[in-house]
């Protein structure tokens, strides 16, 4: 430990120093390793399409299920996140520790919670979506190696999450980047066989996946071990405790839920878009796939001001805190404004390079240039909500996910779908004013919180 700052080994001191520069080499790794991990899941959309029809519409069904496992680890990981980035801005080194510790343990406990519940009822609930015969066999059969790699992604996620509260968000990148490049390898060895090995069809793509993150995450648990952020001495920190249990499940909760808003949402616009039609669905999960890479630096700015607003929260310095959501805003805004007057102005371009549908396309142009101009309220939602989750204040983001995903636009759609039959332009214009709306609320209230913090 060092004697002067009281923070452990290879913990990055973000409560000193350059703010932009902190905030460029924590976010600019992340925004690049989410790209390769966008474009892993391009990899295997492309070869269970090569496989079969069935091969990807199985791969589709299953994203909900997937969705519970990827916001288990991914709630768990910013609550833990939160609470250790605070306790190295303390200068509190055990409890540093304790909370590591325990969220191995709370994450070990909830990986064989969800192992289980998947297999009970994965397959009812496909059933439930419409899945029989073929088409049921090839998600419970892409679905059975992802259950059982539920213990390894949640212990990547607490990886990366430990290790950008020290201010390392590089380690993960890497990770991520060598999962793309192996899955390139392993997705069609896997499904077609060979070398040894049978084919295994859309399977294959699952376990290509289970042995891709269990290198991954025991690279990243190792990294975490190396540098003396996870220690067994004494070896019973590891045992549940049920009041750190609670802190960390307090923080955890609600970035879980509003990880599987995602999935809500887009199930309510989904849902009224089918009035026109499957074209209409296809355009706007065309234009979603656009959005993210359009956001990408968003999840970049995320990871700084867990591990800037974090630690600074931590140790009382709230000018630094303020200087960081500065920072963050100004930089989210300018890049976010840049890709969306680019992304307005080739929209047509975009759009085909995803579909040769006339109607796809037109509808799809149609979204993009009535969202594009709006974008820029995604940035300050995002960033406003992870300075709420660095210092300790989550359950904004559970009232904020509800009423951005659910209650608003269901009522708004209604109205102009079934009650005004409106053309499906008012479908885009109902998402965009409710998206803007809820960005000025939640705004508000986190220049609240920050002007209380002195």
């Amino acid at each position: 430990m060092n004697a002067k700052t009281g923070k452990l080994p290879q913990t990055r001191d973000l409560t000193t120093g350059s703010i932009p520069l902190h905030i460029r080499d924590i976010a600019l790794p992340s925004s690049i390793g989410l790209f390769f991990q966008t474009m892993y899941n391009v990899v295997d959309s492309f070869w269970a399409g090569q496989l079969s029809t069935v091969a990807l519409a199985a791969l589709g069904l299953s994203f909900p299920v997937f969705l519970l496992i990827i916001a288990t680890g991914g709630g768990l990981s910013r609550g833990a996140s939160a609470l250790i980035a605070n306790a190295i801005g303390a200068g509190e080194p055990e409890k540093q520790k304790r909370f590591v510790a325990q969220s191995y343990s709370l994450g070990l406990v909830l990986a064989i919670v969800l192992t289980a519940t998947g297999f009970l009822v994965s397959s009812p609930i496909f059933r439930m979506m419409g899945a029989e015969g073929e088409y049921l066999e090839a998600a419970q059969a892409y679905m059975t190696p992802i259950f059982c790699a539920s213990i390894f992604f949640i212990a990547a996620s607490l990886s990366n999450a430990i290790l950008i509260a020290t201010g390392d968000s590089k380690t993960y990148g890497k990770v991520l980047v060598c999962g793309f490049l192996g899955n390139l390898i392993l997705d069609p060895w896997f499904m077609y066989g060979g070398y040894g090995l049978p084919a295994m069809g859309i399977a294959g793509v699952g376990w290509a996946t289970l042995v891709l993150i269990m290198l991954g995450s025991s690279w990243m648990v190792w990294t975490v071990i190396r540098r003396g952020l996870l220690t067994f001495d004494p070896w019973q920190n590891l045992l549940p405790d049920w009041k750190v249990y609670g802190e960390i499940l307090r923080q955890a909760l609600p970035a879980s839920f509003n990880i599987m808003s995602v999935a809500l949402g887009f199930f309510v616009t989904t849902y009224f878009l089918k009035q026109f039609g499957e074209s209409a669905v296809a355009a706007f999960g065309v234009t979603t796939r656009i959005e993210q890479i359009g956001l990408l630096t968003t999840v970049g700015l995320y990871s700084a001001i867990m591990a800037l607003v974090g630690q600074n929260n931590g140790a009382g310095n709230f000018a630094r805190v303020h200087e960081t959501m500065r920072w963050c805003n100004r930089i989210g805004l300018v890049m976010n404004v840049t890709i969306s007057l680019l992304m307005f102005i080739f929209a047509e371009q975009l759009m085909r390079v995803f579909s040769s549908d006339e109607e796809v396309v037109s509808m799809g142009v149609t979204c993009l240039r009535v969202i594009m101009p709006i974008e820029w309220s995604y940035v300050m939602t995002s960033t406003h909500l992870a300075m709420l989750q660095a210092v300790k204040r989550p359950m904004y983001g559970l009232f904020e996910s509800i009423l951005r995903k659910v209650l608003l636009p269901w009522p708004c759609l209604w109205l102009c779908v079934i009650v005004y039959q409106w053309e499906i332009e008012w479908v885009w214009y109902s998402v965009a004013v409710t998206n803007v709306a809820m960005t000025f609320v939640t705004v508000a209230y986190a220049q609240t919180v920050l002007r209380r913090l002195k």
